[in-house]
């Protein structure tokens, strides 16, 4: 499996059906809190851009949730990126899904009112500059909501978790060991995500972990008065 040699790889069409099948049903876990501050935030007819939108849970559920709102979703997967139109197809007429990487996003500066992103972070190549796009391409005073897996998570907050992965009882131990390892590991620390907000130009930052779950959420609003530039080759701030 690719992403088991490296996680920055885009899943592989048997990843994007596993991580499906098994595991996003709990990733509720990551999505829940970003959820409720992005529906009870957003203004009416808002533009929202998902980075990492996977399979497009997280755009069914705002689209479902908010008929005045646009959503685009991001991904690095094409097979993902393909589950999540076939998925979201109801709602073809304000969401759309492109492939794409999370450090080059390609849309003009200052083009949506919230940009938000779940459990992705972590296959970034470089999490600071996938963090400066998602800034760059927010309106001025626009929320960024980032939720993580938190690598200071304790053992318990990890079991629990893999226990509503829907696999046999037998197979759980082997879950935990690949979620510690494989997941956990490439994850972020509260003071990691402090320092990736610090380099942003962020207003209201703030870094929490969330009780009994094994989640960091990240959350800022782009100052009003900075303007992101980006030129062909770098970003310039």
């Amino acid at each position: 499996m690719t992403i088991l040699l490296k996680n920055t790889n885009p899943y592989s069409a048997a990843e994007a059906w596993i991580f499906e099948r098994v595991i996003a049903p709990a990733a509720k876990e990551f999505s829940a809190p970003v959820e409720s501050l992005i529906l009870d935030y957003v203004r009416d007819g808002a533009k929202i851009l998902e980075v990492g939108c996977g399979g497009g849970r997280m755009v069914e559920y705002i689209a479902q949730s908010r008929s005045d709102v646009s959503i685009c979703g991001v991904d690095l997967s094409p097979e993902q990126v393909a589950r999540a139109k076939e998925r979201c197809n109801a709602w073809a007429d304000r969401v759309t899904f492109l492939q794409g990487t999370a450090l080059d996003l390609q849309f003009p500066d200052e083009s949506f009112d919230a940009v938000i992103s779940i459990g992705s972070v972590k296959h970034w190549p470089d999490k600071a500059q996938g963090l400066r796009e998602c800034v760059r391409v927010l309106k001025s005073g626009g929320i960024l909501m980032v939720a993580e897996v938190d690598r200071g998570c304790n053992l318990e907050d990890a079991r629990e978790f893999v226990a509503k992965w829907r696999i046999a009882g037998f197979l759980k131990p082997v879950a935990l060991f690949f979620f510690r390892n494989f997941v956990v590991g490439h994850a972020i620390d509260r003071e990691e995500a402090r320092a990736l907000l610090n380099m942003l130009d962020l207003s209201e930052r703030h870094v929490a972990g969330i009780s009994k779950r094994p989640v960091l959420l990240m959350s800022g609003r782009k100052n009003s008065e900075v303007i992101v530039k980006k030129n062909r080759t770098h970003v310039v701030l």
